[in-house]
């Protein structure tokens, strides 16, 4: 399984330099700074990168999926946000083409959002099986196991949380570790039940954070870019902040980890692997 220490090469919406001009110039100039290829891509609606790429699961096997949400569909003004990847990947300009050859279709309704690639395994919300109601839950299993070659974790999905996706929740660091949000600091029935899932697989690291009071969007920190061994973190102007840095820099000790600004991309909900399509090129 291709995994984030793994990739040397991001792609953006080339809508994200209008839409959060402050967080798209800090990234881009610490991306050059350690010689990261960066590219951005036309043909896309949003920002959101990662939810409507392709998941890429070996050098030569790019899974696509049908990128529906169901969170796109309820009004004009939210379907008209939705990215069609055939567009993406049939531009030119974005020299795509060459990766269509490894192309595998999983049929089934998904968001790249909802997949963590954690070594031998993915970890996702059981939303998948809510977005696909025409097949029965072994069903979906079976296909996303087939499709991802991997055993496959489910999460409980928190409706409070409205897009189900899981990488704003875990984060794999590798050598069987995860690293978990602090859920605990807003339903610890959650973050038992998340527990009760990832123990039997991971040795599982909860960020913590001592602060006199919980900033709503401590979240975003769990939903951070690792391309090889360059870590950019979320920084939200918060107290918890440095507390971030410090427990991933910990998890991470071979890494080399730079704060972000990021509410620009917060405020529209979502941060920067939301924002990031990372993959191994040749």
């Amino acid at each position: 399984m291709t995994t984030d220490p793994q990739t040397n090469t991001v792609y953006f919406s080339s809508r994200l330099p209008e839409k959060c001009p402050t967080l798209n110039a800090k990234i881009t100039e610490v991306l050059q700074s350690h010689g990261i290829p960066y590219h951005y891509l036309t043909e896309t609606n949003d920002i959101w990168c990662r939810d409507f790429m392709p998941i890429q699961i070996e050098k030569d096997r790019f899974v696509f999926y049908t990128y529906t949400p169901d969170y796109l569909q309820g009004s004009y003004y939210y379907r008209r946000t939705q990215t069609d990847p055939e567009k993406v990947f049939n531009a030119e300009e974005n020299h795509l083409g060459d990766l269509l050859k490894y192309r595998k279709d999983l049929k089934l309704v998904l968001d790249g959002g909802n997949v963590v690639k954690c070594g031998d395994t993915v970890v996702m919300t059981d939303k998948i099986f809510v977005e696909n109601k025409d097949k029965t839950p072994a069903e979906v299993e079976r296909l996303l196991r087939d499709n991802f070659r991997c055993e496959i974790l489910f999460l409980p999905w928190d409706r409070e949380e409205y897009y189900g996706h899981s990488d704003g929740i875990v984060h794999y660091v590798g050598d069987g570790k995860i690293l978990l949000t602090n859920y605990q600091d807003f339903s610890k029935y959650f973050y038992y039940r998340f527990r009760k899932v990832l123990d039997k697989k991971f040795e599982v690291i909860t960020l913590r954070y001592k602060v006199k009071q919980h900033y709503k969007d401590s979240w975003c920190y769990i939903n951070f870019l690792q391309v090889g061994n360059l870590v950019l973190v979320p920084q939200l102007g918060a107290e918890e902040d440095s507390q971030a840095l410090e427990q991933i820099q910990n998890a991470l000790p071979h890494c080399e980890v730079v704060g972000i600004p990021a509410l620009e991309a917060v405020r529209k909900g979502g941060a920067l692997n939301c924002i990031s399509w990372n993959i191994a090129k040749n």
